[in-house]
């Protein structure tokens, strides 16, 4: 058999066989990007939900009385969700820093100074919302704790080097 003859009769079939292996691996790319999109979604709903109480907590602009009910929401059993998905779906960074925030305030000494207990919270908070952020967009992030709390705090420049270089436990 002449070599010409069995490489014009060997390169379509090579060609089919390439076409169909490159679709396939498309297919499964596309699958999975969709599924990286779900959850992504997912996550930012999640973390929505969580952060809400918080940013109601740290809005000096709105009455006591909307703070509270805002806050209260951390009793729903909406939230309560929102924490279990946070088990499922959020990075395991996101998990230790919003166990480290819970845990704050659930050990939380009457006896304890309220500006050390302040400092502490916004801490744990500014390192809950650096870990989000990279979790959904860059783990490449410049961004410091103190930076990400800029925008809603007056006097942050007399709490940048404790927040930033705070050490956990």
């Amino acid at each position: 058999m002449d070599y010409k003859l069995l490489i014009s009769l060997l390169s379509p079939i090579l060609l089919t066989i390439g076409g169909i292996i490159s679709w396939f691996l498309k297919a499964k790319r596309e699958e999975l990007l969709s599924i990286e999109e779900k959850n992504r979604e997912k996550k930012i709903k999640t973390y929505e939900t969580l952060l809400e109480p918080y940013i109601y907590a740290l809005t000096n602009t709105i009455n006591e009385k909307e703070r509270d009910k805002g806050i209260a929401k951390m009793l729903t059993l909406e939230y309560k969700k929102a924490a279990f998905n946070l088990t499922t779906f959020g990075s395991d960074e996101v998990i230790y820093s919003y166990n480290r925030i819970m845990q704050l305030f659930f050990n939380k000494d009457e006896n304890q100074d309220s500006n050390e207990y302040g400092i502490k919270l916004i801490t744990y908070f500014s390192d809950l919302l650096l870990n989000i952020r990279k979790d959904l967009y860059s783990k490449k992030t410049k961004l410091k704790k103190s930076n990400l709390l800029e925008f809603m705090m007056t006097d942050i420049n007399k709490y940048k080097g404790k927040i930033d270089n705070f050490k956990f436990n």
